[in-house]
């Protein structure tokens, strides 16, 4: 049995875009990625940047389940430990 394989057809970008794109890229330079993970499996789903906000929907690549996420309340929470 043979398999088939399609071609995936692209075309390149236009200049707009492109400028676009090194524009993000020098936005997130400096930030510090920080990486969701799939609430199923714990596979890291996606990264976001210290200026990511709003929804974000992903499928995961491992297990297949699509979520939606509220990126704002994501936040790592850091915890003081006080000794007593």
């Amino acid at each position: 049995m043979s398999r088939v394989r399609h071609e995936l057809k692209t075309s390149e970008p236009s200049q707009e875009m492109l400028d676009k794109i090194v524009r993000a890229r020098e936005a997130i330079a400096n930030q510090e990625a920080r990486y969701i993970k799939c609430p199923y499996c714990r596979h890291n789903s996606f990264v976001v940047y210290g200026d990511t906000k709003g929804h974000v929907q992903s499928k995961c690549s491992k297990c297949g389940r699509i979520t939606v996420f509220d990126v704002l309340n994501m936040r790592r929470v850091r915890r003081r430990h006080f000794s007593i």
